[in-house]
């Protein structure tokens, strides 16, 4: 695809992805413009007028969005931002593309991190500050997300997989589905790593690991700064990456150790009194275990984990599982968050909070109230899911 002279308009603009993939089009000649739920006016019609090329759009703009349907009447060609996002990788030499059920951005931030060390001055795509880090051409990373399957849309010639569980439920039957596509875009790859359960680690303080990075015989200790033994499969697939780069393991330990997190990633956002505030994305059984782990190594019991499912699909799919990862666990809930998603029986986060036997809250306000009060009891509080809650309680 030839960007210059190009007009782009994106529709929910202000997404992080899309608002760095603006910025990369505007790199390579074209003019952008765009609109957002949140930034007023909002999506309206008049926004969409014949003089613009592409209209590019995601997976949470519905088909009776008023700019969509105007660009549809005008004739004009809608991309979405998987193959938009695939058009601007093509233009890089190595393109390094990280995929996962979890951990894919905090992997894509972590190889960025020691790309960057490594001076080897890449572009990268997602798991960064703002979204974008503006490189060469040589090098491109971004977080490749699995669903709709839209990673199979990219071309990367280095492939890197965390792990693979069954998620995104509204898009695939069943495990299996899931794992046939990671295969589909492992196999796109010239080369591919995937995570190993046999990585040897130590915890050197409570939450934190430790991990020895090898190339031949020159062996160094990374000592990471974010919690969680997750975090080490994690750091550890960075470092492979590096590796086939020719970067040596103490660039690695040196960028490794000194990355401190991403947004909404194990992020401390305040405090009540001498209670800390952790803002956490987890919101697959999985990650809630994981995260339920980091906060009983640092915490043991006194923290309060309070959870907003992330979509009805999801909650029904995997209601089992959730009630397993949040059992024995002080916990509360809070509103599902829909997403695109109409209200489905059986899959609200009120009847998981029924089935757990636990307080459940429908209101920000009501929610921030009960953390104010139950602070004091805890050491720390954690605000865990991918939707708006922390956002919108206020403590």
């Amino acid at each position: 695809m030839e960007f210059v002279g190009k007009k782009i308009h994106f529709i929910g603009i202000g997404g992080v992805s899309m608002m760095a993939l603006a910025k990369l089009c505007e790199r390579f000649g074209a003019s952008t413009s765009g609109s957002d739920q949140n930034i007023p006016p909002g999506h309206i019609a008049s926004n969409i007028h014949s003089d613009i090329d592409i209209v590019i759009i995601n997976g949470a703009i519905a088909d009776d969005n008023p700019e969509l349907t105007r660009a549809e009447e005008l004739g004009i060609e809608i991309m979405s931002r998987a193959n938009l996002l695939a058009h601007v990788e093509a233009k890089y030499k190595n393109r390094i593309a990280i995929a996962g059920t979890h951990g894919k951005s905090t992997t894509t931030a972590m190889v960025g991190a020691i790309l960057l060390l490594g001076g080897l001055n890449p572009t990268i795509h997602n798991g960064v500050e703002d979204g974008l880090v503006i490189g060469g051409q040589d090098f491109f990373v971004t977080e490749a997300c699995e669903f709709k399957k839209s990673f199979l849309s990219l071309s990367p010639t280095v492939a890197v997989v965390t792990n693979v569980d069954f998620d995104h439920v509204d898009c695939y039957k069943n495990l299996e589905e899931v794992k046939t596509a990671f295969t589909k875009f492992m196999d796109k790859a010239d080369v591919s790593f995937t995570s190993s359960d046999d990585i040897e680690c130590f915890e050197y303080t409570p939450g934190k690991y430790a991990f020895d990075v090898c190339d031949g015989e020159n062996c160094v200790t990374v000592y990471l700064s974010v919690p969680g033994k997750h975090n080490v499969f994690n750091a550890h697939l960075a470092g492979m990456v590096g590796l086939h780069f020719g970067i040596e393991p103490m660039v690695i330990k040196d960028a490794l150790e000194s990355y401190s997190g991403i947004h909404r990633r194990w992020e401390t956002i305040g405090k009540i009194g001498d209670t800390t505030i952790i803002s956490e994305y987890a919101h697959h059984p999985r990650e809630i275990e994981a995260s339920i782990s980091s906060a009983r190594s640092i915490y043991g019991e006194r923290f309060l984990f309070v959870f907003q499912p992330h979509t009805y699909t999801r909650t029904l799919a995997l209601f089992d599982d959730f009630v397993r990862a949040l059992s024995g666990t002080k916990c509360v809930l809070y509103k599902t968050f829909s997403a695109r998603e109409a209200k489905i029986g059986g899959g609200d986060a009120v009847d998981l909070a029924d089935k757990l036997g636990v307080q459940y809250f429908s209101e920000a306000k009501e929610l921030g109230v009960y953390l104010r009060d139950v602070a004091p009891k805890f050491d720390a509080i954690v605000l865990a899911g991918a939707g708006d809650m922390q956002k919108h309680v206020s403590f």
